[in-house]
């Protein structure tokens, strides 16, 4: 009738390196929405600030490649925060890609 419950004890913690990773990952997803969304109300005229905007999201987003990457390395640590950071890493990386090769048309 009752589920008995289950107790895990583990020396895994999450790692900082992850958690900052699942940060820069974050900022650059919503960064390169922001910046889409301003630069198609703008018709298509970006101005100076979209730019930097762009180039400092696509900055983070390398950043957050990098640290999942080092985090996916640790040992005893739990894997959920570096696989999502790196996971919207990637998204992000894939993203502005596209955008930079619809760009060199």
């Amino acid at each position: 009738m009752f589920k008995r419950r289950e107790y895990r004890f583990t020396s895994k913690s999450h790692s900082k390196t992850g958690f900052m990773s699942v940060i820069c990952g974050t900022l650059s997803v919503t960064g390169f929405i922001f910046t889409l969304i301003k630069v198609i109300n703008d018709g298509g005229q970006a101005a100076e600030r979209m730019g930097a905007a762009g180039f400092v999201s696509f900055l983070f987003c390398f950043a957050g490649l990098s640290l999942g990457i080092i985090s996916m390395t640790e040992k005893d640590r739990f894997e959920l925060l570096p696989r999502l950071g790196l996971g919207m890493s990637v998204l992000s990386a894939i993203c502005w890609g596209a955008v930079l090769y619809a760009g060199s048309f």
